[in-house]
């Protein structure tokens, strides 16, 4: 089982398939949101009366330490987690925070790997 952790407090934020994240969009609503752990899945859960749209800017909030997830030096529109897969082996998760925007890059020592519709979007950035 991989795990997901806390670039910022090392803390785990995974459950069994799914990755918590604290989030606020531009607009300002907030909500606990739930991301499939699979890579290049991007199916998420929230609270239906939390009104996020297609094309919001989120922002992925550590709900351990409270730091933001931004894949600084990297891109703006881009958040980032560690992971440590089941070989033991670790690597940066690096993903869209603009909400419809699937792409993905999971970032080691080995390279890169893309995954996700819009993965060519961020490309140049690694």
């Amino acid at each position: 089982m991989k795990n997901y952790i806390c670039p910022k407090c090392g803390g785990y934020l995974s459950i069994d398939n799914e990755i918590v994240f604290l989030t606020k969009n531009n607009k300002g609503n907030s909500a606990i949101v739930l991301l499939n752990a699979e890579l290049g899945n991007y199916s998420f859960r929230k609270n239906t009366n939390v009104d996020f749209k297609e094309g919001d800017h989120v922002n992925f909030i550590c709900p351990i330490c409270y730091e933001n997830l931004n894949a600084e030096n990297v891109d703006d529109n881009l958040a980032c987690v560690k992971m440590i897969d089941e070989n033991g082996k670790k690597k940066k998760i690096i993903f869209s925070k603009v909400l419809g925007e699937k792409c993905t890059y999971a970032v080691s020592d080995d390279g890169v790997n893309s995954f996700g519709d819009n993965k060519d979007t961020y490309s140049n950035k690694f």
